[in-house]
């Protein structure tokens, strides 16, 4: 996909190292893909009166997808963070689920752990091959801030609580607030060993259906709508939220 930058509006970053940055991270959610989101990204700096990142519904299917960011500088981490969850949705096909649908959570989880999983993915890249060559060390930063991620407390599965069972517990109130950060990256981050152990999973998010019954029935929807190839790899998601433990 063919990515641009605004050329202004980052603070002290220069835009040509913010589009090189984003392609890296790019490159860790689209080389897995088998058929990759037709269309190109504009990316532009979040505005002042809702700073926050998203990605816009295209008025035509031929223009670009809008992508805002709220990094500035040079945050390199925080750019590849937000552009990387942002990306997901684009992956996802964000624009054919409706806006109310309460299964709009689980597609929030998977675009947090996208980030992590891109962040994790350029720590193991940049040691040897960094888009640039000084910025080789930054990969430590870059997995400092996916380990901070990972590690806050809020996101944690509480001790003794499988998946299934915080799903329980928690689905009621997060297919009412799809935004509730803390209920989708607790499911994001359990399911990051799946997506880091078969990065091929990525397809399967190709083809996330627009149905409204609870996630079990929802990921049963999914798995009957991918193609065969993804179809093992989507039960091992479904598992994930319905074994409890002995």
């Amino acid at each position: 996909m063919q990515i641009t930058v605004a050329r202004i509006g980052w603070g002290e970053a220069n835009p040509v190292d913010i589009h090189i940055l984003l392609a890296d991270a790019a490159s860790h959610l689209l080389e897995p893909l088998r058929t990759r989101p037709e269309g190109a990204i504009a990316v532009v700096p979040a505005p002042a009166l809702r700073p926050v990142p998203m990605v816009h519904r295209r008025t035509s299917a031929r223009g670009p997808f809008l992508i805002q960011l709220s990094a500035r500088d040079r945050s390199w981490s925080q750019y590849a963070y937000q552009f990387s969850h942002e990306l997901c949705h684009v992956v996802c096909n964000f624009e054919t689920l409706s806006h109310d649908n309460p299964n709009g959570w689980f597609h929030e989880a998977l675009c947090e752990l996208a980030s992590v999983f891109t962040l994790r993915r350029m720590a193991g890249r940049w040691p040897t091959s960094p888009p640039y060559p000084n910025w080789a060390a930054y990969s430590r930063s870059l997995t400092e801030y996916a380990d901070d991620l990972l590690n806050r407390t809020d996101s944690q599965l509480p001790s003794g609580t499988t998946l299934a069972d915080w799903l329980v517990s928690q689905e009621a109130e997060l297919r009412t607030d799809r935004y509730r950060r803390n209920g989708s990256a607790t499911a994001a981050y359990s399911l990051l060993p799946v997506f880091e152990d078969e990065p091929e999973g990525w397809n399967s998010v190709r083809h996330l259906p627009d149905s409204r019954g609870s996630l079990v029935d929802y990921i049963g929807d999914w798995h009957g709508v991918v193609p065969e190839l993804d179809r093992s790899f989507v039960l091992r998601v479904l598992d994930s939220f319905l074994s409890h433990g002995q």
